[in-house]
């Protein structure tokens, strides 16, 4: 609650108490994020890094954006294009620079994960109209961040194509979601009850799917980087960027 003589910062930490506190930062995260839209192949990446290295500049955290991915839904790097992950996440660990990658929460109908998603129930669903959230390089839905299982089966794929590989950053895109056509909200049904219900908790839950995976393996100072936020994100470690300005 706040009172009239309350002063700054005792409406913030009242606000942490309600709301939650945030995870340290780790170090690496402080310093200098190298990015781009986007490095196509693993060869161009590591061509980059290795100039940063010659010229004796200091990179504390690359950043490979999306679609380096199969499709929308296959949470894992395009083998086309990046055929050896680990031997590229291994050569920059030795030049002391962390990974971070995009993971979007949009999933394709041609998706090898749709199928099982939408018959567990772990995509948001329409009240009515065709199932397509979002036309973009394919027909896509959005998999529902406010239902448990939804939550762990995101987190299950990053963890075995990202996190197993030695990612420990993940940047956390489309997290309104933003649905294509008209933004028609009154559409979406979610684990949780109506989009215009309870859809402000949709960042905040997308944040807390990697927050307890990775708590889960041991990781203690978590950050990931996400477009949106609300109530309660910041417990979640979410470094929340302004949009694409």
């Amino acid at each position: 609650y706040i009172t009239a003589g309350d002063t700054p910062a005792v409406i913030v930490e009242n606000y942490a108490k309600a709301t939650g506190t945030v995870p340290i930062m780790p170090s690496y995260a402080m310093g200098f994020w190298q990015c781009k839209l986007r490095y196509q192949t693993q060869e161009e990446l590591l061509a980059v890094a290795r100039e940063y290295k010659k010229r004796q500049i200091p990179v504390d955290v690359i950043v490979i954006d999306f679609f380096h991915w199969t499709k929308h839904g296959e949470w894992k790097f395009d083998p086309d294009y990046w055929p050896d992950p680990e031997g590229m996440i291994s050569e920059l660990e030795a030049m002391g620079i962390k990974v971070a990658v995009s993971i979007w929460p949009t999933v394709d109908h041609e998706s090898e994960n749709f199928s099982e998603m939408r018959s567990k129930g772990f995509l948001v669903r329409n009240d009515k109209g065709i199932d397509t959230h979002m036309e973009f390089l394919g027909n896509n839905v959005f998999f529902d961040a406010t239902h448990p299982g939804a939550r762990d089966y995101i987190w299950q794929k990053a963890k075995a194509n990202y996190y197993d590989k030695n990612i420990r950053i993940f940047w956390l895109d489309e997290a309104e979601p933003e649905y294509g056509g008209a933004y028609d909200y009154d559409l979406y049904r979610y684990h949780s009850g109506t989009a215009l219900q309870t859809g402000n908790q949709y960042p905040a839950m997308y944040a807390k799917a990697f927050f307890d995976g990775m708590k889960k393996e041991g990781h203690e100072k978590i950050l990931n980087l996400i477009r949106c936020a609300w109530a309660g994100s910041q417990r979640y470690g979410a470094l929340v960027w302004s949009g694409d300005v």
